[in-house]
C-alpha cells in the first residue's frame, strides 16, 4: 500500500523516548491499534489536519509495540492523541470529536 502524503510517520517506542528528551519543541502522538475502527476514523480526521496545518509535528504509535511507554504516559485507551511539551505529557485527547476540535487543540499546543 502506497503512503499518502499527508500520513503520519510511524514512531517506535525508541523513537518517542529519543524525541521526548530531546529539545526539538512540542509534538503530539497518536496512540492507535491497527484493528480499531474508531482510530481508523480518527487517523483521517488527523490527515485534514496535517493538510491544513503541514508544520504541526504529529506522529503515530502502535500501542501493541510500546508498553514501556503506555504504562510511563498512562495512556488509558485507544485512539489517544497525547500532546508532549517541554518533556511532559500536557494532555490526553480519547474523544477526538471533530476536525474542528482537534485543529484547536493542535493549533494551541503546537506553536
Amino acid at each position: 500500500m502506497a503512503e499518502h502524503a499527508l500520513d503520519m510517520p510511524e514512531v517506535s517506542e525508541a523513537e518517542l523516548v529519543r524525541r521526548r528528551w530531546a529539545d526539538d519543541g512540542a509534538f503530539a502522538v497518536y496512540f492507535y491499534t491497527p484493528w480499531c475502527g474508531t482510530c481508523k476514523l480518527g487517523e483521517k480526521m488527523l490527515r485534514v489536519v496535517r493538510a491544513i496545518e503541514p508544520g504541526a509535528g504529529i506522529v503515530k504509535a502502535n500501542v501493541n509495540f510500546m508498553p514501556a511507554i503506555v504504562a510511563e504516559w498512562k495512556i488509558e485507551s485507544v485512539p489517544c492523541l497525547a500532546f508532549v511539551e517541554g518533556k511532559r505529557v500536557t494532555e490526553k485527547l480519547y474523544t477526538l470529536r471533530s476536525v474542528e476540535n482537534v485543529l484547536e487543540r493542535v493549533r494551541t499546543r503546537l506553536k
